[in-house]
């Protein structure tokens, strides 16, 4: 036996056995943060497109701090934040040693090695940045990358019910498993590419008192269909003028249907108090995936739908002047 033929067999046992070796059962995460004062909390949360849930917790001591676990899937996005939240970086998460080097006050830029998929991640970030078409270009090509459902779920509402069915269908069926594929699954199913001149898409969904109300319960008036949250700036910001809008005009058949884009009760009803709501506001407590939002294609807050009486959407995202003029002329 030739001494080229030992070297070429010792080579694909190595091979082998560097394909064989199982990956880790858990994650690490070794952290320096330079110019973080000791006993520092640092907050890890999992990311679920609009949703954050706590993971775990850590003192950083001599600018250090260490995260261990494990995670179910190949990746994770996770957000790593300092308690106030003003000072985060998102990144992905994987069952390996994770690096995380940056400087207090800039979390956001911090150098992340050891995770595949944040490498993905920051090389896309490069090449597609926010091009539309440059992004359903990536997601057409890269069906099996978690990244292509993650985006997918993100850019659904906006792109569509039609462009996002067509890139899901790509989509490799470990994908469409992921929390990330269920969710534009779930967009897909209930989204009705409602518009203007369209005939409203009947929805019901639960008051504070837990009474399920529906929108035709309102027939023969003329709604203004509001999709807020209370967590919402621009939101809370423009409720005055809707207040003063519909204490004008109740009294002639106008009607506000408020549908909140909530997780927590609490603030829900507390915004709703404070802000003097005083017409019908429901949620389903699912955040910005509420079911009704996902039937309309709602992708940004507030977003508003004027009904008229028959029933027909007569305007989206009127405002001022334009608002109350169509308001007075679906009310005549």
């Amino acid at each position: 036996m030739s001494k080229t033929f030992h070297l070429f067999l010792l080579t694909v046992v190595i091979q082998s056995l560097s394909f064989a070796q199982p990956k880790m059962k858990g994650f690490e995460i070794l952290g320096k943060v330079s110019g973080l004062p000791d006993s520092t909390m640092i907050y890890l949360y999992q990311s679920k497109i609009h949703l954050a849930e706590r993971i775990d917790s850590a003192f950083v001591i001599d600018n250090q701090f260490h995260f261990k676990g494990s995670i179910q899937d190949d990746a994770l996005q996770v957000v790593l934040q300092t308690k106030d939240g003003r000072n985060y970086k998102y990144f992905w998460l994987e069952n390996a040693v994770i690096n995380f080097t940056a400087e207090n006050g800039r979390l956001n830029d911090a150098i992340i090695t050891g995770s595949e998929t944040q490498e993905e991640q920051e090389k896309l970030d490069i090449l597609v940045g926010s091009d539309k078409q440059k992004t359903i270009s990536y997601i057409r090509n890269n069906s099996a990358s978690m990244i292509s459902a993650y985006l997918l779920s993100i850019y659904a509402p906006t792109w569509g019910r039609d462009t996002s069915a067509s890139l899901y269908t790509l989509l490799s069926e470990k994908m469409k498993a992921t929390y990330f594929g269920k969710s534009v699954s779930a967009f897909i199913k209930l989204n009705k590419n409602v518009g203007l001149g369209d005939k409203y898409s009947d929805f019901g969904q639960a008051d504070s008192s837990g009474t399920i109300i529906h929108l035709s319960d309102f027939k023969g008036k003329v709604v203004l269909l509001d999709f807020w949250g209370s967590w919402c700036g621009p939101c809370r910001a423009n409720n005055p003028k809707l207040v003063m809008l519909y204490n004008e005009f109740k009294s002639k058949g106008f009607e506000v249907f408020g549908v909140a884009a909530d997780y927590n009760k609490k603030s829900w009803i507390a915004a709703i108090k404070k802000d003097g709501l005083n017409w019908t506001n429901v949620t389903d407590l699912k955040g910005m995936e509420n079911k009704a939002a996902m039937i309309y294609g709602v992708h940004k807050y507030p977003t508003t739908y004027l009904i008229n009486k028959q029933g027909i959407i007569v305007g989206i995202d009127l405002e001022g002047d334009e608002l109350r003029r169509k308001l007075i002329e679906s009310l005549d």
